[in-house]
Order: structure tokens, then sequence, then C-alpha cells
């Protein structure tokens, strides 16, 4: 019988009320069976454990966020470049140039970067201003789209 072991066995079949005790005390141990929680399944069984599915949207998750910040970024820097580019006079000479960082240990030349040069007309002195890591190809368009952009 497995969990009723405490039901008495009564091995008379003619007693009526002892057949109807019986099926009162098992109607009453499946009443109180009945009001544990059944299993939930949009839990996990065993503790907080993810499946393989879950760990691999988090991970796709974490990719897009990686992703679009980088994304961000790189159009950030497009945007400086132009904005910087809008502020250099006509008479400007642009020079892509590698430089050397300044740390003692580095020997490296870095670059391409792009400078603008230009001569002051009223004091008659060379200006160079900083444009940027890439190139715009139009620097008086309105347009802020990455169209005007050389990679």
């Amino acid at each position: 019988m497995g969990r009723y072991y405490n039901v008495p066995r009564n091995n008379n079949n003619n007693d009526k009320s002892n057949l109807q005790s019986y099926f009162s005390e098992l109607a009453s141990l499946y009443n109180d069976n009945s009001k544990k929680p059944s299993l939930d399944w949009s839990k996990p069984a065993f503790g907080h454990k993810r499946t393989y599915l879950q760990k691999v949207l988090t991970n796709a998750n974490k990719a897009i966020e990686k992703s679009t910040k980088f994304i961000n970024k790189i159009k950030s820097k497009q945007l400086a470049c132009v904005s910087r580019a809008k502020s250099i006079p006509e008479n400007a000479t642009i020079r892509k140039e590698y430089i050397t960082c300044g740390k003692e240990m580095c020997e490296l030349k870095h670059g391409p970067y792009y400078y603008a040069y230009w001569k002051d007309p009223e004091s008659k002195k060379l200006k160079k201003k900083y444009i940027g890591d890439r190139m715009p190809t139009n620097k008086n368009s309105n347009d802020d789209s990455n169209n005007n952009l050389v990679l």
C-alpha cells in the first residue's frame, strides 16, 4: 500500500460501516495530499540552474549590447571628425600623419591621423588642427551622415 500504511485493513467485505470508514480515510488522505503545491514548470526544478537556451540568450543579449556600444562609439568619432573639419578654413591643406604616442616604452608610430595646416592671415603664422582618424570628403556639407567619410 505504500504511504497508506496506517489505514486499517479489513478483510471482512460484508461490514459496510468498516468499508465506508476505510474509504473516508482514503479520501481524507487524498485531500491532504492535494493541498501541496504542484510543480511550477516555469521555474527550474533544482535551485536556480539555468537551461542551456537561457545561457545562450543571455550571452547573445550581452553581445548585442557590446556591439551596439561599439557602433555608437564609431559613429560618435565619425561625427566628431566631421564637426572638426567644418571649422577648418578653405585654404587649409590636409595631411595624413603617423605620430609617436609619447610613451617611453612605445617605439611604434600610430595613425594615420589627419591634420589641417593653414596660414593665419592676421598673425602670418602656420596653424595646425587635428581632424581625426577619418577624413571627411566634403567638409562643407551640412549633412552629417556617414556618406561623407573616407574609411
